[in-house]
């Protein structure tokens, strides 16, 4: 059959919008990226549900057997059959000092019957059932340890991973990297004069792992943040005598009586402490809970980012990498009170490293740090703003992010929560665990004493 001249003009012209309808198209999809994500803990979790619902290949490093981060309990301390560092700072009686729905990631509930303080083994079985809902575990590479992080041009990255069982390295390139490995697993000691001196059991609060193994000791804590405040608790029932050492005395709410409050430690000596007032102690342990540092051993030089003073800089909005701006930081915050910040700046770094949202420049972010936001991290502190500011600060902050990213903002309940459940836990910490938490809606919660 013979097409007139007419009809050949015709199908040409048809050909022709259907190729342009389809080139239109094809460049309105967003790019399929290729990410990395180290770490496979809260906020490793959080950040590749997002990644993976928008379509783009994941990859999880994960150095544990186990997902989970410091919420992976393990009797071990020291190094792993690896000759890795052991990652987790959870002891076998821990529970949480939050009441579990500050616990929740948006989208996934823990079951109805948890404790309302739940146990660290609750808590990583919720992380699993997280993982399962969104389908999240395929993604993950376990017993893979991330050695270096490198910037190539063009803002992608090589990643050298060591597979640990088999002992290879192996590179690989990425669009994108979110540093999720968490910053409670690199002990932060004290530098106390003499300490080689002490002939006792000296030891950092991350390789605690049961009460027990202290019975009938006379133990000093040094340091009454929230690990010392729980684990002099926990030595009171099997220790011969508990002493805490503090450096101001002001910042602790209401303890048991049988706990010894001492100035800050001068010294150590062979068989005890000396104290700042110049009065001393016998002790047969020393435990110190003094906190973690930051630590990104994998990150080369070159990668704009540098710790001074555990303070990781420069991230704009404590997120993104200024300097090259396709790698994000999730939960860098030491208090991180609600666990939807971790969803939130999942989110907000997604947006914006994808390029759905469009980041200022860096000069400008750049600026933009160096005249508020260097401050605002700075501030991010419960012991320097208190329980008050502090609640505010985080909801300024996590508003702020939504707002930026166009993000639905955290229901109030959980700023008012979070407000409560820190004020409890620093000024009564002896009734921080026996209240019953009820959230109605999304600003109003109950709270029912369940103490004796």
């Amino acid at each position: 059959m013979m097409c007139s001249k007419r009809e050949k003009i015709v199908v040409g012209l048809l050909f022709v919008l259907i190729v342009e309808c389809t080139s239109e198209s094809d460049s309105n999809q967003k790019p399929k990226l290729n990410i990395a994500i180290i770490g496979a803990g809260t906020s490793g979790l959080a950040s590749a549900r997002y990644s993976i619902a928008s379509g783009h290949s994941v990859t999880v490093f994960e150095q544990n057997a186990d997902l989970g981060g410091v919420w992976a309990y393990t009797d071990a301390v020291g190094k792993n059959q690896y000759g890795v560092n052991i990652h987790s700072s959870m002891y076998e009686e821990l529970r949480t000092n939050a009441p579990y729905q500050l616990m929740e990631l948006p989208g996934h509930h823990y079951p109805n019957d948890t404790d309302q303080f739940p146990r660290h083994s609750d808590v990583l079985k919720y992380l699993h059932s997280y993982a399962d809902r969104f389908d999240i575990t395929k993604h993950i590479k376990f017993n893979h340890l991330v050695v270096r992080v490198l910037p190539l041009e063009e803002d992608k990255w090589e990643i050298v991973v060591k597979e640990l069982p088999s002992d290879e390295f192996i590179t690989k390139i990425f669009d994108i990297v979110f540093v999720c490995n968490g910053h409670f697993f690199a002990p932060s000691s004290p530098e106390i004069e003499d300490a080689q001196e002490f002939r006792g059991k000296l030891i950092h609060s991350h390789d605690f792992r049961t009460a027990e193994a202290f019975r009938d000791e006379d133990v000093l804590v040094v340091g009454m943040g929230a690990s010392g405040i729980d684990l002099s608790m926990k030595l009171l029932d099997v220790a011969e005598s508990v002493t805490v050492s503090v450096t101001n005395r002001s910042t602790l709410g209401q303890i048991p009586p049988e706990i010894i409050v001492r100035e800050k430690v001068r010294r150590l000596t062979s068989n005890g402490a000396e104290f700042a007032d110049g009065s001393k102690g016998s002790f047969t342990v020393v435990i110190y809970a003094t906190g973690y540092s930051y630590s990104y051993p994998f990150l080369s030089v070159d990668s704009g980012i540098h710790v001074h003073n555990d303070f990781v800089q420069p991230l704009y909005k404590q997120i993104i990498n200024i300097y090259h701006p396709t790698m994000a930081f999730i939960g860098i915050q030491k208090y991180v009170i609600v666990y939807h910040l971790y969803d939130i700046q999942a989110q907000f770094a997604l947006k914006f490293l994808s390029g759905e949202k469009k980041l200022p420049s860096k000069a400008e972010m750049s600026r933009k740090y160096y005249e508020t936001d260097r401050q605002f991290q700075l501030d991010w502190d419960i012991k320097k703003q208190g329980f008050e500011e502090f609640v505010s600060t985080q909801r300024q902050y996590l508003n702020e992010l939504s707002a930026l990213a166009d993000i639905e903002k955290i229901p109030e309940v959980f700023n008012a929560l979070s407000y409560d459940a820190v004020k409890v836990f620093f000024q009564h910490p002896i009734i921080v665990r026996k209240y019953k938490i009820n959230v109605i809606d999304s600003e109003h919660f109950t709270k029912e004493w369940q103490g004796e």
